[in-house]
């Protein structure tokens, strides 16, 4: 639907990370692949935001317009998606050191885009639509989904993804020094990932083929005896 802010987000697309210089690059959006909703944004939809509006567009931390990074250095299309490069994380500022902790530590590996759909056309061939043209407001680091119910980034598909990204959290929380709010929802990932551990589990006692060989919940128990 037209006319009304929309997000979308992308997994493992952080080129390089330089916490010295403080400095991220990556892609914010990337082009012919169809999504969980269905879209595929074609090259070309980000060029008339970026021609008439770029210094409009901010980073964010977690969509969070309180919490603004800064702008972006270098904001493009190539052939493969929607390109950044940002060194908007003023020492000192407590969510932008919390980040490229996080960026560091291999807890973000996902941004995303808050944006309004301008153009867009409903290809019944692949049933999908082709989005053609995009306002672009903003762009994101994010740890925690757009949406208060699917609080977490992505669906891990076997026990070995789960376990290896609650590895991932679990050395974070028990090694960083975030600030509280930034702990709190890292320990809510892990109670997501939880829950999507129980999930695959119900489904391997009729799907056999399912990769249960790993236990997240071994470690997420580890976690929890940490906070008593």
């Amino acid at each position: 639907m037209t006319g009304l802010l929309d997000y979308k987000s992308i997994v493992g697309e952080i080129k390089d990370i330089d916490t010295v210089g403080r400095r991220v690059t990556g892609y914010l959006s990337s082009f012919g692949n169809k999504d969980f909703d269905g879209d595929i944004i074609e090259k070309g939809a980000f060029t008339k935001s970026i021609k008439e509006r770029k210094d409009q567009i901010f980073f964010l931390n977690q969509h969070n317009w309180s919490q603004p990074h800064g702008k972006f250095d270098v904001l493009e299309e190539d052939a493969k998606g929607l390109y950044f490069e940002s060194s908007p994380f003023v020492s000192g500022v407590s969510y932008s050191d919390d980040a490229l902790k996080l960026y560091e530590a291999g807890v973000i590996k996902e941004h995303s885009i808050g944006f309004i759909t301008m153009k867009a056309d409903v290809d019944n061939q692949h049933d999908a639509r082709i989005i053609r043209e995009i306002k672009l407001y903003e762009g994101s680091n994010v740890t925690l989904g757009a949406n208060n119910n699917t609080p977490f980034t992505g669906v891990k598909s076997t026990m070995k993804e789960i376990n290896d990204q609650c590895t991932i959290l679990y050395k974070a929380i028990k090694n960083g020094t975030f600030t509280d709010d930034t702990f709190i929802l890292l320990e809510y990932a892990l109670k997501d990932l939880q829950t999507q551990a129980f999930e695959l589990g119900k489904k391997a006692l009729t799907e056999p083929s399912i990769d249960t060989q790993i236990e997240p919940h071994i470690i997420i128990n580890e976690f929890i005896k940490t906070l008593k």
